[in-house]
């Protein structure tokens, strides 16, 4: 079994025996792969945590998983000749995985201390909170890495001892079917694994399996001769066979190890290139849930596996011009594809009208998916297997294996890195696609005169890339108003904007756009409604003045996770702050809300006071030293993949860590789209950590404050405030005081509402992640009809006088 991220896994799992069933193979090959994904997925959750969410550390964590997968090709190359048993080694091998990834969750809560130590000696210093990630996630995964990466390099010679001249076609099989285990790791972890068992469930699940398959491949690998007996006893046919077959042109023409070297490096970084810069766009066209993730990579590796299972017939029907063959096809079909990615906004305005449940509109993100991805993505899929196919009935199979893999791996790294840190910020994602064309059309080239030999005419061998680099050229540009118009959330959009004002890809945000309707200009990431500067300016200033009601004068330091317009920012600016720190993740949204929200912002990026850290919200509470009077959150919808760790037990508890004496807590909950029992769940959450806690809906918006102090305003300090300037503009004719008419319910009453809730509500935690998997399944529900009925929920619970509560002298 290997393990990368959002890529294909390589074969890792085979039985062998006196002779063993090729369906017993089958089998574990498919289970490997999929506990492969399922400890990428989980893996992914852990460290996010720790190292936080922004692309550098993902592509950090990422380099040090590939980069043990690439070491441990490297040595399983280098050592398969000598092992008489591989099947045996194999089996030792997964056992090692299981054993240790079983034991990882502990490992990395070790770490945690040793990071917030490192990043607090260094701030702001992504070099070395760089090495430090990489350094400590190495410390973690460099064992079940490297025993992953060796693998396919030990068990090509079990295929290649086992039937001769079959080979390659069985050693591209059994790639194609572990690709299809990882398909299947990536549905079932999103709809299924993760949901049921949890992060630390799901680790202990897939290690017994692991076990399971090693401790098979042991038993039966043992009843066999050892490898070198093996092939002398092999039978007449297959000694016949062999003969008969010409030898490989890689050991005497196309295709020299030094060619392939370059061809498997150019196939992992154009694969990678291409699986970047389609999975942004996804994002903003399929949906940004975990499910949409989880949906998005199984549709990717279930193309790639259908390609690597091709790969044998294209390379026996058409020799050394398989490769250019397949590279020139992927090139065209990506080209001819691209102009269907500006109308998949139709097919769910379409499929709104239609499909109105959970399930149904799940299955039209796949089949939507499926229709953009399957052509070229299953070219794509050839083109390591037609490699790997060229010298698996080698002598030196392993060590071959083991070169193509470590410099394949390489390619993957530099292909993710270099296109989604230069290659997606500087030419979009269309010109990144063009590029990808441009690239595979290139490589097609190349792999044509590489193989030489009469067959075919020049124009022949070349019309696939012409083809491609004429498509592209003539191609038209994107309509960015429609693709950005997150008809994929809700299967309904607003009305278009009269201009898009600013577009930004980056990794770090995804899809950033300002778009104007009339007088007013609104933020989006990937389609989805960040803030504006019209109708949403109260909602957003009540984030900042709800809470601050409660300071009682300790106004010292505050921290704003989720930039946004800057509006929330704005407000709490105009509050006598002595230091105001932002964490905000995308750099786009800053440079959004400096350029076109200034205004509600009240320019306060550029306040003395303002210090931006471009980390996410809890990465930088974990390393901070605290001593916050107030930690105010402007975030997007709970069911964003990801969001939901920042209404977890462990999140409140870390805040809860990091305030100061009678510190506040401000938290937005989304009012509309989501069903009772997940509003529950916040509450319940929020109440098992902080004792005091009351729910505001300003602006149709929900807002929890939450103290370790009885939440009680002093009459006295509110007038106080009330007589500075800042405070009266953002306060649009309303009092201070008069916003306690805006509390719904507190305490008790929130407390009702949670024991009345049918279902007991559970508590949302780093690792049952309920509130990532629940929440997307609200989307469902009408914006207008839920809002309202929730608003009425909320009325049977509301607080008599909040006022008496809540306000003192």
């Amino acid at each position: 079994m290997r393990f990368s991220r959002r890529a294909l896994p390589a074969p890792s799992t085979i039985v062998r025996g006196v002779r063993p069933r090729f369906s017993l193979v089958v089998t574990l090959f498919l289970v490997s792969g999929s506990t492969g994904l399922l400890y990428e997925v989980a893996f992914g959750k852990l460290l996010g945590y720790v190292f936080g969410a922004t692309a550098y550390a993902v592509s950090t964590v990422l380099a040090a998983f590939m980069a043990g997968l690439a070491l441990g090709a490297h040595l399983g190359g280098k050592r398969a000749s000598r092992i008489e048993r591989p099947l045996v080694a194999y089996g030792v091998l997964e056992i090692v995985v299981g054993l240790v990834v079983a034991a990882s969750p502990a490992a990395l809560e070790a770490l945690t201390a040793a990071y917030v130590h490192v990043a607090q000696r260094a701030p702001g210093s992504l070099a070395i909170l760089t090495a430090a990630r990489g350094a400590l996630t190495a410390l973690v995964v460099i064992v079940p890495t490297v025993a992953m990466g060796a693998t396919l390099p030990i068990l090509s010679r079990v295929v290649a001892g086992e039937v001769g001249a079959e080979s390659r076609r069985r050693l591209s099989f059994l790639y194609a079917i572990n690709t299809a285990g990882g398909a299947m790791g990536a549905l079932t972890s999103a709809y299924l694994v993760l949901p049921a068992l949890g992060v630390r469930g799901t680790i202990w699940a897939a290690a017994l399996a692991n076990v399971t398959i090693g401790v098979t491949a042991i038993v039966v690998g043992r009843r066999g001769p050892a490898a070198a007996q093996s092939e002398t006893n092999e039978t007449n046919e297959a000694k016949a066979e062999r003969t008969k077959e010409p030898a490989p042109a890689a050991e005497h023409g196309a295709y020299r190890e030094g060619t392939a070297l370059v061809f498997a490096f150019a196939s992992g970084f154009i694969v990678f290139a291409a699986e970047v810069v389609e999975t942004h766009l996804l994002a903003l066209l399929i949906g940004n849930s975990a499910y949409a993730f989880g949906l998005m990579l199984a549709v990717f590796l279930v193309c790639l596996a259908i390609g690597a299972a091709r790969s044998p017939a294209l390379a026996e029907k058409r020799g050394d011009r398989a490769l250019a063959l397949g590279l020139g096809a992927a090139a065209i079909s990506l080209a001819v594809t691209m102009p269907l990615w500006a109308e998949l906004p139709r097919l769910f305005l379409f499929a709104g009208k239609h499909v109105h449940s959970w399930a149904g509109r799940e299955i039209v993100r796949a089949l939507a998916a499926l229709l953009i991805l399957v052509v070229p993505t299953v070219f794509l899929g050839t083109t390591f297997p037609l490699l790997l196919h060229r010298v698996a009935s080698m002598r030196d199979v392993g060590a071959r294996v083991g070169r193509l893999t470590v410099v394949n791996t390489v390619g993957t790294i530099f292909g993710s890195i270099v296109t989604g840190y230069f290659i997606l910020p500087a030419l979009g994602s269309q010109g990144t696609l063009i590029g990808v064309v441009v690239a595979l059309a290139m490589a097609s080239v190349l792999a044509s005169r590489v193989a030489g030999g009469e067959k075919g005419s020049p124009a022949s061998r070349f019309a696939l890339p012409a083809a491609a680099i004429v498509v592209v050229v003539v191609l038209p540009r994107w309509d960015m108003a429609r693709m950005t118009n997150g008809a994929n959330v809700y299967f309904s959009a607003g009305p278009p904007p009269d201009r898009i004002e600013m577009v930004r890809e980056d990794v770090h945000g995804g899809v950033t756009t300002v778009a104007r309707r009339g007088e007013v200009l609104t933020l989006y990431t990937n389609g989805k409604f960040q803030g504006d500067d019209g109708p949403e300016m109260a909602a957003q200033r009540r984030f900042a003045h709800f809470p601050s009601m409660f300071l009682r004068g300790t106004e010292k330091r505050v921290l704003v996770i989720g930039l946004g317009t800057g509006t929330t920012l704005g407000t709490i600016a105009g509050y006598p702050w002595e230091r105001i720190e932002v964490a905000e993740i995308s750099p786009a949204i800053v440079d959004a809300s400096r350029k076109y929200f200034s205004g509600p912002a009240r320019g306060a990026l550029d306040d003395p006071r303002t210090v931006l850290a471009l980390e996410d919200g809890r990465n930088h509470l974990l390393v901070s030293p605290g001593g916050y009077d107030l930690v105010t959150m402007e975030l997007t919808s709970v069911w964003f993949a990801g969001a939901a760790s920042l209404y977890s037990r462990e999140f409140y508890e870390l805040v809860r860590s990091r305030l100061a004496e009678g510190g506040i807590l401000q938290q937005w909950v989304q009012l509309h789209h989501i069903r009772r029992r997940e509003l529950a769940a916040i509450v319940r959450t929020l109440r098992e950590v902080f004792p005091h806690v009351a729910l505001f809906v300003g602006g149709s918006q929900g807002i929890l404050v939450a103290s370790e102090r009885p939440l009680v305003a002093s009459r006295a300090e509110l007038d106080r405030l009330a007589k500075l300037p800042a405070i009266q503009e953002t306060l649009g004719g309303a009092t201070l005081p008069g916003l306690l008419d805006e509390l719904v319910a507190s305490g008790e009453d929130l407390d009702r509402f949670v024991a009345e809730t049918e279902g007991e509500p559970i508590v949302s935690t780093d690792d049952n992640l309920f509130l990532e998997y629940a929440t997307p399944k609200g989307n469902v529900l009408d914006y207008w009809q839920s809002l309202r009925e929730t608003q009425a929920l909320l009325d049977r619970y509301r607080t008599k006088d909040p006022a008496a509560r809540h306000l003192g002298p």
